[in-house]
């Protein structure tokens, strides 16, 4: 089929006739070479010398995994025709003297999603920077991408670093520039292949793509616009995960990435995820994510890799019948050994004959215990408990009347005319979009900073305890233990006293005297939740407090907090912590434009409501759809190629 006249191909056919003719009025046969020899020489050169590619290599930059893998190009055509699935055996993971993984397996079919869980401090995090980090023998025609830290603020606008981060597109575009200056006949030859490839990306649409995926998380026109470094680090992180999705990898790696998301972005990337056609390997603490993104789940348990299929729900009922099935089969066992011992108590040295069957049951006994299954119990749950104050009835603890709020004198205001009260016995969950003001809300709540206008009243006896979203900053030195931290904020209280506080919380025998700074992002939170149970408080605010903690030990403090006597405030976007929490759900909208002031709205349904409502808008914004064609052309592309 000859080439459509818009095509890149077409233009480099036109650019090439065109340069021959003026070079033939010139007087010459050939375009003049010499002229700019010193550009052409590069090309075809590199370090590879089997390379078929006219291009040389793009060159080798410090990144993620140090690998760099062409999609396109005559290099690539052995690529497509790989397996893309992940076979590792014997993958021993050691992190200084501890070690992680012994002998373990990774097995991840090729678009398939798998959830990897496992309590705090197992290793899962470890796991995907080895294989971000090609310490695993990851086959090297794999394309990784990891979500793992932020990018670097600079005055690069949102859309231009993701659309930069494609960097073979890049790579390309820059030898088009280059190639157009050169009149050789091979610098066309050359020309044509850099097309054809920009082609084969469909770079023509790679800005829309790029849009798409940042409307999806978030970032709208506006805001696609202005330079990086004006955005928080949560934003920064939704940056670098924006990157991830464009670049099209065939295996992403996703460490707690739904931490920065608020619930619309979270829907939005499930949404996306569940049509990704290529292999996804996620860690999260959010259950409603796993079980909609999660078509296996793998647990990492006792230095082992155990896999499980369906989502978390069904891997967390597959396991619980695992685990009784093995206790009645190990129950049986224990009393046939019982049995077959009390036998050979009683007649291994008696008459001949019995002496003989004692002998028969000696050899059933030994072959029994040979064959003892051993239950693979879970690790015990976390029991986390919260003493309150003393209750404070009626009238409100706190009382917010005509609040209003800004960041500074002349700026925008956030919210205006907020009126409320809070009992001691309510459940608040706060959700809304990132930036909308959640976070200043509940330090408004906490007293931590003053109205603009209006004012909150408290009861005179009202104590409120507070889990900041970046508590570890309020933790001081690092250096320092948990016991000695406890202790410098509770002089009166003795070490036995502290040390019984923060064993309650877990972190009893070592943990409570290492420090703080090789304590896991967990267990930084139970020292906080120390801290605040020390206060005896009467309402307790907390601010993503299920970021750095695991399944279990979410578990556990909804139970805490459900028994707790005093009111909780929670701002929150893990949809299942929310429903067992709270009873109330206020949305902070913020204003429609920068000038507009925001409100708080008491939705009047639950959590599953908000979702339906939410669902719908984002697919009247054509955000869905677009997820869809996205993932439909990458999938289209691995089978045509």
């Amino acid at each position: 089929m000859p080439p459509k006249n818009n095509s890149r191909k077409f233009r480099a056919k036109q650019a090439q006739q065109q340069q021959n003719k003026a070079a033939l009025s010139n007087g010459t046969s050939k375009p003049d070479q010499s002229s700019n020899g010193s550009l052409w020489q590069e090309v075809g050169s590199g370090r590879d010398a089997t390379r078929q590619s006219r291009l040389p290599p793009p060159p080798l930059i410090e990144g993620e995994d140090g690998y760099f893998v062409e999609r396109t190009g005559p290099d690539a055509a052995t690529r497509r025709s790989a397996s893309m699935d992940i076979c590792i055996e014997g993958i021993n993971l050691m992190v200084g003297r501890l070690e992680l993984l012994s002998s373990a397996v990774l097995k991840l079919t090729f678009g398939r999603k798998y959830g990897l869980v496992g309590r705090n401090g197992e290793g899962k995090t470890q796991l995907l920077c080895a294989l971000a980090q090609r310490r695993l023998p990851v086959p090297s025609h794999i394309r990784i991408a990891h979500v793992e830290q932020e990018v670097e603020g600079d005055e690069t606008s949102v859309l231009g670093a993701i659309l930069q981060s494609d960097r073979e597109r890049e790579y390309l575009l820059h030898w088009e520039q280059r190639l157009l200056q050169d009149h050789s006949d091979d610098a066309g030859e050359a020309l044509m292949e850099v097309y054809e490839r920009l082609d084969e990306l469909g770079s023509d649409a790679a800005e829309t793509r790029a849009s798409m995926i940042l409307r999806g998380l978030g970032f709208d026109t506006e805001a696609q616009q202005r330079p990086t470094k004006e955005f928080s680090g949560g934003w920064r992180m939704r940056i670098r995960l924006a990157m991830a999705l464009f670049q099209q990898p065939d295996l992403l790696l996703l460490d707690e990435a739904n931490n920065h998301l608020d619930s619309v972005s979270l829907l939005w990337l499930a949404h996306f995820l569940k049509a990704w056609p290529r292999t996804v390997l996620m860690v999260s603490h959010d259950r409603w994510l796993l079980n909609e993104v999660a078509q296996d789940t793998i647990l990492l348990h006792r230095k082992r890799l155990i896999y499980y299929g369906g989502n978390y729900d069904s891997y967390v009922k597959t396991r619980a019948e695992q685990q009784r099935h093995a206790i009645a089969v190990a129950s049986t066992q224990q009393r046939r050994a019982a049995d077959l011992k009390n036998f050979i108590a009683r007649f291994g040295h008696g008459h001949k004959k019995m002496a003989r069957q004692a002998q028969s049951r000696m050899k059933m006994l030994q072959r029994l215990e040979s064959e003892m299954i051993q239950v693979d119990q879970d690790d015990p749950s976390l029991r986390i408990e919260f003493p309150a104050a003393e209750y404070l009835p009626p009238p409100p603890c706190i009382s917010v009347n005509n609040l209003g709020f800004r960041y500074a004198p002349q700026g925008p205001m956030l919210y205006r005319n907020l009126n409320f009260g809070l009992d001691c016995d309510s459940r608040v969950a706060i959700i809304g979009p990132n930036g909308a003001g959640k976070s200043t809300f509940l330090k408004l709540l906490a007293g931590d900073i003053v109205p603009s206008e209006g004012w909150i009243s408290r009861h005179p006896k009202l104590r409120i305890a507070m889990f900041a979203q970046h508590h570890v900053d309020s933790m001081g030195d690092l250096e320092r233990s948990a016991l000695d931290h406890m202790r410098s904020l509770w002089p009166t209280l003795e070490a036995a006293e502290c040390r019984a506080l923060l064993g309650r919380f877990g972190l009893g025998g070592s943990l409570a005297i290492m420090p703080m700074k090789l304590l896991s992002g967990g267990q930084k939170s139970r020292v906080q939740f120390a801290v605040m149970a020390a206060m005896r408080p009467s309402l307790m605010l907390f601010d993503e407090v299920t970021n750095h903690l695991d399944m279990a030990t979410i578990d556990s403090l909804a139970v805490a907090l459900n028994a707790f006597p005093g009111g909780v405030v929670l701002v929150t976007h893990d949809a299942r912590f929310l429903s067992l929490v709270a009873n109330e759900i206020w949305i902070v909208r913020p204003g429609r434009t920068r000038q507009e002031s925001g409100t708080v709205e008491v939705w009047t349904g639950d959590y599953d409501d908000y979702k339906a409502a939410v669902e719908r808008e984002l697919e009247e914004a054509g955000l869905f759809a677009a997820a869809k064609q996205e993932a439909a052309a990458l999938a289209l592309h691995r089978l045509s190629s």
